[in-house]
């Protein structure tokens, strides 16, 4: 069995993503929701395209691909968007997105909280149940504080789409 070299492994990952998922959009979709995001996942590594390799075919400007979501890095292979650092996504709520604004303050605070931990750890800390132990969420009293803005599945749902916005 031949070793591939990472640009093919990166040509295989674009021609096996986008003919699972064909437009950006749709890819977007997916990657909002945990489930179908964990079947394209699951999908990829049959195809031998593991989670964990795929940062390492990335070479993203001058940035360290730690410093992106995987989203972005399979976004900028397959569908040829500018990558965006998690840094640089979370800053979107330093001002606040419109419909943040109009929360609670509490709602407001905790879901800055939530920002903040997809900023150091990315998508899968959005999901993780460790999320709402975490000492700050726990402090701004996590799932009680954002019920006070709405339904927190919801809330969570427009944090990921004002999160990975192209």
């Amino acid at each position: 069995m031949r070793r591939v070299t990472p640009q093919e492994y990166q040509q295989r990952l674009i021609a096996e993503l986008t003919q699972l998922v064909p437009s950006l959009a749709e890819f977007r979709e997916k990657w909002l929701d945990p489930a179908e995001r964990g079947e394209l996942m699951e999908q990829l590594a049959q195809q031998g395209l593991l989670r964990e390799k795929l940062r390492n075919v990335a070479k993203i400007d001058n940035h360290d691909a730690e410093d992106y979501d995987l989203f972005d890095i399979l976004a900028a292979l397959a569908y040829g968007i500018a990558p965006r650092t998690r840094h640089a996504r979370a800053e979107q709520f330093d001002g606040g997105p419109d419909w943040l604004i109009r929360l609670p303050q509490p709602a407001t605070k905790v879901i800055h909280a939530i920002v903040k931990q997809f900023e150091n750890a990315g998508t899968d800390a959005l999901e993780a149940r460790e999320l709402w132990e975490t000492p700050e969420i726990k402090q701004l009293r996590g799932l009680a504080a954002l019920r006070e803005g709405g339904e927190p599945s919801q809330l969570m749902r427009k944090t990921k789409e004002t999160l990975f916005v192209a």
